[in-house]
């Protein structure tokens, strides 16, 4: 299918999602007039859209391919095999499996897993969660006042004691909000349901007692209005829940449900406990023979038209949310899904607008803001990444701030797998071909090194196996955000900025001296990391592999490593002995620099066993045994 057949199919495509779902197959059959397949195609697109509002990502293939015997299977070196063609729509989407085998950008996104593909920042169900409580303390105030004046001489001083201390424990909910205490989603979560809990408790409780009073002093008018009363304050309470706190209509049903029925249970218990004093619900109303508890109906009615309405409502709501957030756009660039987060922000998959190509966007958390160290951290990792321009190191194009105060970078877009989801998907890497990629890194840190710049966070899940240019296997060192100029290169300003936690990186995969909290590191601990990431793409796991980290700590800094041939046979002993002397304990006895480290890789006898023949035709034939599964399914 050539590009313009992609492009009719794409504005056909864009132009569907604009129309209402009843009205899309007229426009569609008048649109495409007798082409059959145009319109199965964009059918097809228009199925998976759907699909993906569903579940939240785009349907997957459960069983993971498994890589071909390099011996066996894998065609000759001069042979070559047929590959797919590829259509562009897809190949923006999250989940897709392009003919390099790897899931892009992330292969990790699996149907039904993980948080949504772009999500509300925590800040911004904090500010929603903050009016919540207001409202309840001024609908509180209001009963109060009004009870004391229209219940004048009540001496039950329960419900006030009762409504003093919700008041008190709203207004602890507010001043923790409004304060800067870090607060994560399951947090928020359980405070949205402690407010719904504590206000229907306390609409429970006086309901009881107030028409159990009024019902023993035979005041049907007080116990009626109470009910009446209670029912109002209910569907308040449904409302505003369904409007300030936002989530799943599955959840909003969840809790709305019970509030409805609330009143009436509490009703229920009341004529079972005091059948003598409730026995006015029996009897008629100024003449009337219908029972008293048969005019409740309406009320129930009310109800129950109310929670379905919250629920759909919330439904709405949330799907209104997420198109907006998906539909946000920074600059020249469109937020496509969430594809990934570290320490710094999160990170989205994007498309500019004008260029029409597919890059990768790192937002610093709106939290994080107003932590200047934080902004400054955020700004030395743009600026430092921008200043290498190897092809091994992640390419950064732009950088930018939106009218809110958010902060943003856009770097190359990467298909392929990470180090670490290549090992976990497809088991230890073959020697030569770990020689050619860690000889890749090598170069990226060579450049990084020779302007004083250590990276401080070299582990599998920072390092691409990528398919760029037309080439299989291309290495790309990824996450700056550890960066650290060398002590030479140090200045005040930069020595400040990492202060907020003292050992940073990974501790799986940091050196030594990183570990003890050292501050003057310098390549030879980056040599460290590579070696700790050689040793995981031989062996399959990293040189120490405790139970906890400090247990990890102290392993790297005390413990002699197990060779990697005793973990899994057939490591070359040249290999080992290049990986274990990157993993030596004294800096002074491993490689001095990455220039060092490359040269004794390309010394090893396996070196030259690997090259972009065989990686193309590894990532093919990945990529059909992947075809084959999903067929097969």
């Amino acid at each position: 299918m050539t590009p313009d057949r992609w492009r009719q199919i794409g504005d056909l495509f864009d132009a569907s999602l604009q129309l209402a779902p009843p009205e899309r197959d007229a426009w569609l059959r008048r649109a495409c007039g007798q082409d059959d397949e145009l319109r199965a195609e964009v059918d097809r697109l228009l199925a998976q859209d759907e699909q993906a509002d569903r579940t939240a990502f785009l349907p997957l293939p459960e069983s993971t391919p498994q890589p071909l015997d390099r011996t066996g299977d894998w065609p000759s070196r001069g042979g070559s095999s047929p590959t797919r063609e590829l259509n562009p729509i897809d190949r923006l989407q999250p989940g897709f499996i392009d003919d390099t085998g790897g899931f892009t950008p992330k292969a990790a996104i699996v149907v039904g897993t993980g948080p949504p593909p772009v999500s509300e920042p925590r800040s911004v169900v904090r500010a929603r969660l903050r009016e919540l409580p207001i409202i309840y303390i001024l609908i509180l105030g209001m009963a109060t006042v009004w009870r004391s004046i229209v219940i004048a001489g009540d001496d039950d001083l329960t419900i006030y004691y009762l409504d003093v201390i919700v008041i008190v424990a709203l207004g602890g909910i507010i001043a923790l909000l409004w304060s800067r205490w870090p607060l994560s989603l399951a947090c928020l979560k359980t405070l949205e349901l402690g407010m719904i809990g504590m206000l229907a408790g306390r609409l429970a409780i006086v309901q009881y007692r107030l028409m159990l009073v009024f019902s023993l002093r035979n005041d049907r008018m007080m116990a009626q209005l109470t009910m009446k009363n209670i029912v109002l304050l209910t569907s308040i309470l449904i409302l505003t829940y369904g409007l300030y706190v936002p989530k799943s209509w599955r959840r909003t049903s969840v809790v709305v449900g019970p509030l409805a029925l609330l009143p009436f249970t509490i009703l229920f218990v009341l004529a079972m406990q005091y059948p003598a004093a409730m026995g006015w619900l029996w009897e008629g109303w100024r003449g009337s023979k219908t029972h008293r508890i048969w005019l409740f109906g309406f009320d129930a009615i009310i109800l129950l038209v109310l929670a379905v309405g919250s629920t759909f409502g919330a439904r709405t709501i949330s799907r209104l949310r997420r198109q907006v957030a998906e539909a946000r756009q920074l600059g020249q660039y469109r937020l496509r899904q969430r594809i990934g987060s570290g320490g710094m922000g999160e990170v989205y998959l994007a498309e500019h607008q004008l260029l029409k190509r597919p890059c990768a966007l790192k937002l610093i958390r709106p939290e994080e803001v107003a932590d200047p160290n934080a902004l400054a951290r955020f700004e030395r990792e743009v600026q430092l990444t921008a200043t290498l321009s190897h092809p091994n190191t992640v390419e950064v194009f732009d950088y930018g701030r939106t009218e809110d105060g958010t902060y943003y970078y856009v770097m190359e877009y990467l298909p392929g797998l990470s180090l670490a989801e290549l090992v976990e998907r497809h088991g230890p890497v073959p020697p030569e071909r770990a020689v050619y990629l860690l000889r890749q890194v090598c170069l990226a840190l060579r450049e990084a090194h020779g302007v004083g710049l250590i990276h401080r966070d070299v582990k599998p899940s920072n390092i691409f196996a990528a398919r760029r240019g037309g080439m299989d296997d291309v290495a790309k060192l990824l996450d700056f955000g550890l960066v650290r100029p060398t002590p030479v290169a140090t200045t005040p300003r930069t020595s400040q900025l990492s202060r907020e936690g003292q050992i940073l990186g990974t501790p799986l995969f940091m050196s030594p001296e990183q570990a003890r909290g050292g501050l003057e590191l310098d390549e030879r601990s980056d040599i460290y990391s590579l070696g700790a990431v050689a040793y995981f793409l031989l062996a399959g796991r990293p040189p120490f592999d405790e139970d906890n980290e400090i247990g990890v700590i102290i392993a790297h800094a005390r413990d002699p490593v197990i060779p990697p041939s005793q973990v899994r046979a057939g490591i070359p002993e040249d290999v080992e002995r290049v990986v274990l002397r990157c993993l030596a304990k004294d800096p002074t006895d491993r490689y001095p620099d990455a220039e060092s480290l490359e040269r004794a890789l390309g010394e090893c006898a396996c070196a030259g066993e690997w090259d972009q023949g065989w990686a193309s035709r590894w990532w093919r034939g990945a990529g059909e045994a992947q075809a084959i599964s999903t067929s097969a399914s």
